[in-house]
This record gives C-alpha cells, sequence and structure tokens, in this order.
C-alpha cells in the first residue's frame, strides 16, 4: 500500500515564491522556518498563505509579502493556543494596520466623501472651512490608531478655542463624530473625543424695537443708494426683514417658486430638509414687482444663473448706515417673530411663519407672548378701573322709599 510522497518544508522567500509557475492542481509549499505556516498556489494563480491545522487563510500575494504573512501567522497561532478567534484577530490587526498608516486628515477626506457628500452644500462647505482652518492644522498629521490620536490631543485642540466657544463646541462635535466614523471602520476601539466638557455659550438674541426695524430699513436702502451694495443685495435684505425667511431661504428662492396669486413663495427644500413656505406682505411683494429679474434666483448673484452668495456680508455693510452695529442678519428674524409676539400672535402660528419643524424651537419667543399677554391685561385693567370709577360718579345717590299702606280695614 503506497502513501503520498512527503512535502519537504522549504524556506519560503519572495524570490522563490516568484520563480513557481501554475499548473493543472493546486501547489503547497509548507516553511521551514515557522511550523504549520505555508504557502498555496492555485492553478487559476491565485497565491494564498494559510497556517495551522486546520488550515487558516492568513492572506494572499501580493498583497501580503512572506515577512507580513509569516508574522500574521505567528500570531494567529499564539490567537489558537489561546482560545481565540485566529480569523477575527486576524482581521483586527490588519485594520489596525491601515489604522496606523492613515491620518486624521486622510481619514476627513474618506469621511467627508462618503457622508458628508449626502448632506447641504452650505454644510459641506462649513465642514471643509472646519477642517482647513481648525482640525487639520492642529491634528491632521497624527495617526488614526489607538496610538495616534488620543484625549489630550482633543482637549487640547477644544482648549485653543476657548475664545470662541460656540466655535470650539462645534468642532469637538465634529471631531467627535468624525472618530465615531473610525470607530465603525474598525480602526480604533475607542473615541478620544469622547468625555471632554463643553464650553458654555452664551446665547445673545437682539429683538429690534420698532424704531429701530425703521433703522434698519433706512440703513438698507442708504447702503444701496450710495452704491455699497446692489439692487439684489439690498432686495434680499429686505425679504428677511419683511418675511423672518432665514438667509439660505432667501437667496435660494427662484422666480418659478412665486405663487402671485396666494402671495407666497414655496420652497421645495429647506434647514429641516422639508417644503418651506415663505409668506409675503404688500411690503414683500412690492420687493419682488420692483426688482430686476437677472436669471432663475429672485436675488441673482455676480455670476450669470447664480444665486447671491453672501447675504450676511450685505447687511454689514448696510447696518453701518443704521447705527446697530450690535445686530446680526439673523437678528432681524428674531425682531420679525417679536413683533408678531407682541401684536398677540400666538407661539404655534409664529412657529408656522417662520418655518419651524419642532414646536420647542418657537419658545424661545415665549416670554415675548406672554409680555404681550401681560400688556393686554394692564390695559384690561385700567380699563375696568376707568369702568367702575365712571359707574361711581354717574349714579345718583340711593334713596330709601317709603311704602304706603293700603287703605282697608284698620
Amino acid at each position: 500500500m503506497s502513501s503520498s510522497p512527503r512535502i519537504m518544508p522549504v524556506r519560503l522567500t519572495e524570490a522563490l515564491l516568484a520563480s513557481i509557475k501554475p499548473t493543472d492542481r493546486d501547489q503547497f509549499f509548507f516553511d521551514a522556518q515557522l511550523g504549520s505556516f505555508g504557502y498555496r498556489l492555485t492553478p487559476a494563480g491565485t497565491g494564498i498563505f494559510f497556517v495551522g491545522k486546520p488550515r487558516r487563510t492568513v492572506g494572499y500575494r501580493p498583497e501580503l509579502t512572506v515577512a507580513e504573512a509569516r508574522e500574521l501567522g505567528r500570531q494567529m497561532l499564539a490567537d489558537i493556543q489561546q482560545g481565540k478567534d485566529p480569523v477575527v484577530e486576524r482581521r483586527a490587526r490588519i485594520k489596525a494596520a491601515q489604522a496606523g498608516k492613515m491620518t486624521v486628515s486622510e481619514l476627513a477626506d474618506e469621511w467627508m466623501t462618503k457622508h458628508v457628500a449626502k448632506l447641504k452644500p452650505r454644510t459641506q462647505e462649513d465642514y471643509q472651512r472646519l477642517f482647513a482652518q481648525h482640525i487639520n492644522p492642529a491634528i491632521g498629521h497624527l495617526s488614526v490608531a489607538e496610538e495616534g490620536i488620543g484625549h489630550d490631543d482633543a482637549n487640547r485642540l477644544h482648549a485653543s478655542m476657548a475664545r470662541i466657544p460656540r466655535r470650539a463646541n462645534y468642532t469637538l462635535a465634529t471631531l467627535r463624530a468624525l472618530m465615531n466614523y473610525a470607530v465603525r471602520r474598525r480602526l480604533r476601539i475607542t473615541n478620544p473625543a469622547t468625555g471632554i466638557k463643553m464650553y458654555r455659550e452664551r446665547t445673545v438674541e437682539r429683538f429690534l424695537s420698532e424704531g429701530e426695524i425703521a433703522r434698519a430699513a433706512e440703513g438698507i436702502t442708504a447702503a444701496e443708494r450710495a452704491k455699497k451694495i446692489g439692487p439684489h443685495g439690498a432686495a434680499g435684505l429686505r425679504l428677511a426683514l419683511f418675511t423672518g425667511a432665514r438667509s439660505g431661504e432667501v437667496t435660494a428662492a427662484q422666480w418659478s417658486h412665486v405663487d402671485w396669486d396666494r402671495r407666497l413663495i414655496r420652497l421645495p427644500d429647506s434647514k429641516t430638509n422639508e417644503p418651506r413656505t415663505i409668506h409675503l406682505s404688500d411690503a414683500a411683494l412690492e420687493v419682488l414687482r420692483t426688482l430686476p429679474r437677472v436669471g432663475p434666483f429672485i436675488i441673482a448673484g455676480a455670476n450669470e444663473g447664480e444665486p447671491y452668495q453672501n447675504l450676511g456680508r450685505a447687511w454689514i455693510i448696510a447696518r453701518t448706515y443704521t447705527g446697530l452695529e450690535d445686530v446680526r442678519l439673523h437678528d432681524l428674524r428674531h425682531s420679525y417673530a417679536s413683533l408678531a409676539a407682541g401684536r398677540g400672535v400666538s407661539l404655534q402660528m409664529i412657529g408656522k411663519l417662520l418655518g419651524h419643524r419642532v414646536p420647542a424651537t418657537t419658545q424661545r419667543y415665549a416670554h415675548l407672548a406672554r409680555d404681550a399677554v401681560a400688556a393686554v391685561n394692564d390695559e384690561l385693567g385700567a380699563a375696568m378701573t376707568a369702568a367702575i370709577e365712571k359707574g361711581r360718579k354717574g349714579s345718583p345717590s340711593a334713596k330709601v322709599l317709603k311704602l304706603k299702606r293700603p287703605r282697608g280695614r284698620r
């Protein structure tokens, strides 16, 4: 009874494997340096490194060199002896090796392509600016691996932006999202941006008085007359003032979105990822009627067929004519809402006018609504007091009438 010939171990080298040609059957070569580690060449020319009994795949050639495959095989044998799954551990080591070679800026490029590219263009631009200005200069060169970027690196980045707390918190949140992506990709186990306390953000909301609203309108006109802003920039600011719309909504509006009969602009998309209705008052309609049509966008930009690019910059110029240097463009939206609240408009209606998706967003104007209710209550109280006083002064004094006794039997 014949037995199959014993395969003698050989020293596996790159030169040896390069010299082997495929045949009509699988060829096996065992390594003289590491027991149970070997190489298999299939008839199709696929080179496979394996280890152990039963054989477990270590990797493929030429993705792995002989030295790399032998080291991975040695680690897999150690995993088997410790009762671990060598395939799972091998994948983890490969991921760790990849993470060691990948920098934070390279991971950010991948994340931007696969995740951020699905978001709105303006959000994409904000992320790109954040990485270019803050994240990449500080930590972009660090490795994504556990031994690369750490908790201290993320904390130092956050602390370096302490003078701009709102932007610092946004940067930290972005880094945390990026590192969560790294964890999902199994490039690392922990997220170095967790457990860092956010800065307290001082939210300052400016509500213009009726007199200041008039000054804002006059400042826009003055800037336009001085040719510091063009007619479309001025029209965009007036629409923001007269409708309470976000600046991005104003610049995204096209002439085809205008429903003249129903007196509204119907945007197919908005910040809340839903259609948005902007209601037009007589003043807002007048802005549209007197504005030259240049391309598809109502507030046309400098380049043909493009919208106005920076309405915020136009407001910064216009407000120099108003004396309202502390007023942001977004404060015009707040002032529109405060004016409505002062007129007794319900919070629910204000939310609809502003395009809020969540009622809680409108709650910031609740104190204004309470102020309006208090003012009405004071007026009613004064009117009630006046009515009582008037009644007291105008009514005759009370008299006692004596009843006559009927004639009859005594």
